[in-house]
C-alpha cells in the first residue's frame, strides 16, 4: 500500500469513493470544479491509499485558523476506504498520515465529525486515539 497526495488523474476514483460515502448525492460537475481548486490549495490536504495501482481509500482534510486557538486546527472532512479493502489497516494509515501532517504544520488539535448513527466509525476513531468531544448541529437551508 502507498499513501500519497491526490493527483488530477485520481478524480474519478476519489469521486467514486466519496459518492459511496454520501450515498450517491454528489454532483459530478460541481465536485470536479472544487477538486481542481483544491489541488492547488495550500490549506487542503487530500491523500489517497493505493493498492496495486488502484485507489482504495481517500482522506480529505484541511488546515484551519480559528480565532480562539493559538495554533491551527487540522480538520478531517472525509475518510473512506473501499469496502473490499476495509479492516486491512488502510483507514488507520490514512488517519495517521493526516495527524502527522497536522503536527508538522503547527496544529494543536485534529477534529472530525462522524454521522451519529455510524457506530463502526465511532469505534474506529476511538481506537485510533480520538475522543467524543461535542455535538454538531446543522440547519439545512433552501430545502
Amino acid at each position: 500500500m502507498n499513501i500519497r497526495n491526490i493527483r488530477l488523474e485520481d478524480l474519478d476514483d476519489v469521486f467514486r469513493l466519496l459518492n459511496e460515502l454520501y450515498k450517491n448525492k454528489i454532483q459530478y460537475d460541481k465536485f470536479k470544479e472544487i477538486y481542481y481548486q483544491k489541488l492547488n490549495d495550500a490549506n487542503s490536504y487530500y491523500i489517497v491509499a493505493v493498492v496495486n495501482q488502484k485507489v482504495v481509500g481517500v482522506l480529505i482534510s484541511e488546515l484551519q485558523v480559528q480565532l480562539h486557538r493559538a495554533k491551527k486546527r487540522g480538520y478531517i472532512e472525509d475518510l473512506i476506504v473501499d469496502e473490499n479493502y476495509r479492516n486491512k489497516g488502510i483507514g488507520k494509515s490514512l488517519l495517521e498520515n493526516a495527524v502527522i501532517y497536522a503536527k508538522d504544520n503547527d496544529c494543536e488539535v485534529v477534529d472530525l465529525n462522524s454521522y451519529i448513527t455510524n457506530d463502526n466509525a465511532h469505534r474506529f476513531y476511538e481506537k485510533n486515539g480520538f475522543i467524543k468531544h461535542s455535538y454538531m448541529f446543522k440547519k439545512y437551508l433552501n430545502q
